[in-house]
């Protein structure tokens, strides 16, 4: 099967074969005469699960689904046998009665025997464990057994079920009736996938919805498979968040009805309360083990001309990674740490190469900025406009704003900023521009963030006179809400928002690119 994401999670589900081995029992039995007849004994045989590459065959608690290594002579399983009377008229030989492995023999507590006579047949109908026998009633002659089942709420309750059935065996028979054992449910598991996840505390996983009850027929399966019910493993469970690391196995292992599934949720929550969910599809087979590797893939961001965001899935720590875009020289590389909560958004500004005046930060630099689109003009403001381009207003404090647009005409632009009521002028610096874009710099050196005041106001204009312009898209941000940058120079604060920080100058070929990995969570 292939690969799969959980919240960008990679799902992989592997299937191994199905490897048929004996149990410690003898496979030969000895025969015992009654009657002159043989009497009626079994080699049994137990399937691995498919994929049971972490299952652990020492433990013995409920959930730890049976393996051929612990099926052994310790092990007991109830059978039910009809005979044929040799005219199709049948009667129950055997019902429900236990069947142990005793001096080498798999039989009944209770002698029977073979009648002799090929065409008085015997059904055979074999479960374990024998602790479900009252789910298995019996009562009419000849009848395929069935049961209805509905899947235990508490994971540690869940049981591994195993049937076997072996029919119209000739009643002349003088070896023992082979039992091959099948598992009826599939089991469900979970361990990091090869991108890793956060590090913590996982206090439980959950699934669902997925149908919980269903009909089993012995021979042919299930049936009548309804319901929608989500099953939780809640046990603690610390982890480093490695490729390959177990997070639940063995006895917390979900036995599910097989069935098809269809956008069914994977929760995991950590201790802290956050979340990471997925919806996945598929279908679960009997027999098979489905180990989910969960991963949280780091987010990459390429330059595309526009602010990026990322909202944070989890409360934990995250680091940042940003690559400045080559201009007359190498860009530079940052990266540092981050504490974000859960639902935290961030603003990722990713230069262009070669500083072309790009739609943001025509300098080249990337960087990652706590908030990012202080005010984006509505749409009466912007469009084509005669003469010159006046706004956007807003209102803020003090601090160099930086101010991304695209549209046309910006080559032949001059730019200016003011306050007009009370007027004051502010200073426009750094400017990058062609005709498709422009970055431009506004130093608010008073406070115009109160309603005395009409706003900050950038005044885009050709000489003065008139030159359409047209006006397709305005970003704003404060520089001193930048965390951490990456230019062709890094400065003495390019990491002074994140912990741990680390920079380089001269790396990176090409645009600019950001990188956000979840590295831990409390």
């Amino acid at each position: 099967m292939g690969k799969k994401s959980l919240l960008r999670i990679n799902v992989s589900l592997l299937l191994l074969i199905v490897i048929s081995m004996f149990c410690s029992c003898t496979d030969g039995m000895n025969i015992i005469d009654g009657n002159n007849n043989e009497q009626i004994n079994f080699s049994v045989s137990v399937p691995e699960w498919k994929n049971t590459d972490s299952l652990s065959s020492s433990k013995t608690s409920r959930a730890t689904p049976i393996q051929d290594a612990s099926f052994g002579a310790d092990k007991s399983f109830n059978l039910i046998a009809d005979q044929n009377g040799g005219v199709g008229n049948y009667s129950t030989l055997i019902n429900s009665q236990v069947v142990t492995c005793t001096n080498s023999i798999w039989k009944t507590s209770s002698d029977y025997y073979w009648s002799g006579i090929a065409n008085k047949t015997i059904n055979f109908y074999a479960y374990y464990p024998t602790s479900i026998f009252n789910l298995i009633p019996h009562s009419s002659a000849g009848s395929t057994p069935a049961f209805s089942y509905t899947i235990p709420d508490n994971v540690t309750n869940q049981i591994d079920i195993m049937t076997a059935t072996s029919t119209n065996v000739p009643g002349n028979t003088v070896v023992p009736t082979s039992l091959t054992f099948k598992h009826i449910f599939a089991a469900i598991q979970f361990s990091v996938g090869s991108g890793g996840i956060g590090s913590g505390t996982i206090s439980s996983i959950s699934i669902g919805n997925v149908a919980n009850s269903g009909t089993y027929t012995f021979g042919s399966g299930w049936s009548n498979v309804t319901g929608s019910k989500t099953f939780t493993i809640s046990q603690s469970k610390t982890i480093t968040g490695t490729s390959g690391e177990d997070i639940y196995s063995g006895t917390y292992t979900l036995m599910m009805i097989p069935q098809a599934i269809n956008n069914v949720t994977i929760t995991i929550t950590y201790s802290n309360g956050s979340t990471l969910t997925k919806a996945i599809s598929g279908t679960w087979g009997a027999g098979i083990v489905y180990k989910y590797n969960l991963s949280y893939l780091p987010r990459n961001f390429a330059y595309t001309g526009a602010v990026q965001t990322y909202t944070a899935p989890v409360t934990g720590t995250y680091k940042l990674e940003v690559w400045g875009a080559e201009g007359s020289v190498k860009g530079g590389y940052s990266s540092g740490t981050k504490s974000l909560n859960a639902g935290q958004t961030i603003y990722i500004y990713v230069g262009g190469k070669n500083s072309d005046g790009s739609y943001l930060n025509g300098d080249g630099a990337t960087d990652i900025r706590l908030n990012g689109l202080i005010y984006t003009p509505p749409l009466a403001y912007q469009g084509n406009v005669n003469a010159c381009y006046y706004g956007p207003y807003w209102r803020n404090s003090i601090g160099t704003y930086q101010v991304d647009a695209t549209g046309s005409g910006f080559d032949k632009c001059s730019f200016t900023a003011y306050n007009y009521s009370p007027s004051h002028s502010f200073t426009v610096t750094n400017v990058t521009k062609t005709a498709y874009h422009f970055t431009a710099y506004i130093n608010v050196d008073i406070d115009v963030s109160s309603a005395s005041y009409s706003g900050i106001e950038l005044i885009v204009a050709w000489d003065g006179t008139k030159y359409n312009v047209t006006i397709s898209n305005i970003a704003i941000s404060k520089l001193s809400d930048r965390i951490i940058i990456g230019a062709g120079y890094n400065s003495s604060n390019s990491t002074s928002g994140v912990a741990n920080g680390t920079s380089q100058e001269h790396i990176n070929s090409g645009n600019g690119m950001a990188k956000i990995t979840l590295l831990s969570v409390p």
